[in-house]
């Protein structure tokens, strides 16, 4: 049996990265005079224009599909996001960020890599660039083990 050693408390970190980079999303979205839900979808549309459902965007980020609707009709009223009908099932929107969003996303996104940063001071990116490889395994492992759990996404 491996024996495993963190230094500091590993579950308690991961929750902690969470809610700064949440906080880092919130305060872009300030800048972008946008609300946290807002900077929410548009950033992750940006990064993950492959997820694009609501549905997707709830999953993945572990919030409620009210929250997601809610962001995803004020950021359309904006002209930053098109939902258009899915052909082969009309209870499904397809979303999509429109040229108008581009500005206000890299935006966001300069947000993102502020915190990226805030987390990886002093680590030379090469070995941001391992842990990135190792974190990417990782996920990979964890959801081979929660199919085999059939722990539910």
């Amino acid at each position: 049996m491996n024996e495993y050693e963190f230094n500091g408390k590993f579950l308690y970190c991961v929750r902690l990265i969470k809610r700064l980079y949440e906080r880092a999303l919130a305060d872009a979205a300030a800048e972008s005079g946008l609300s946290l839900p807002e900077a929410d979808v548009l950033s992750f549309l940006r990064e993950y224009p492959e997820f694009d459902t609501a549905r997707d965007i709830a999953l993945y980020r572990e919030v409620s599909k009210a929250y997601v609707s809610n962001a995803v009709e004020a950021l359309t009223g904006k002209g930053y996001l098109t939902a258009v009908r899915d052909t082969r099932d009309r209870r499904v929107r397809r979303l999509a960020l429109t040229p108008a969003a581009g500005e206000t996303a890299q935006r966001l996104y300069e947000g993102q890599i502020r915190f990226y940063d805030s987390i990886t001071r002093g680590i030379p990116m090469r070995e941001v660039n391992g842990m990135l490889a190792l974190l990417a395994t990782c996920a990979q492992n964890v959801q081979r083990a929660a199919e085999e759990y059939r722990i539910e996404k």
